[in-house]
């Protein structure tokens, strides 16, 4: 079985270009065609910090683990099966003007979210699996 890439784009994680362009710096990830994604070696994902958002005055972490893509999924995606992909990914062709980010699956299955859609926010607090060595 293999993954359309709406079946999967859901998971990323999407930082601003700038920001995306620090990312890739700091991992040394290159851009995978087959899969669409960023890729990094396993010396890199053992070498792999944690990724820090502020939301709100709040800071919420991805741990290393939290920004791959589940490794059963490799082969689905178009990937190697013993691959690295990361789960951030580029939005410089959004359509959307003023968008920071979009925080995908991969955040939402670490932490709670509540939305509060008639006064406009949104919180989130952390579960069992927020810093779990498992995806």
């Amino acid at each position: 079985m293999t993954l359309t890439p709406t079946e999967y784009v859901y998971k990323l994680i999407s930082p601003t270009p700038d920001a995306y362009k620090s990312y890739v710096d700091a991992t040394g990830a290159v851009f995978d065609l087959s899969t669409g994604l960023l890729s990094i070696s396993s010396a890199q994902y053992g070498n792999l910090q944690s990724l820090f958002f502020d939301i709100g005055g709040s800071t919420y972490e991805l741990t290393p683990n939290a920004q791959i893509m589940p490794r059963s999924l490799n082969i689905n995606i178009g990937g190697q099966s013993d691959g690295f992909y990361l789960v951030v990914a580029n939005i410089s062709n959004a359509p959307l003007s003023g968008m920071d980010f979009v925080l995908g699956m991969a955040f939402l299955e670490r932490f709670y979210t509540v939305l509060d859609t008639g006064n406009s926010r949104v919180g989130f607090a952390t579960t069992q699996f927020t810093n779990a060595n498992i995806n």
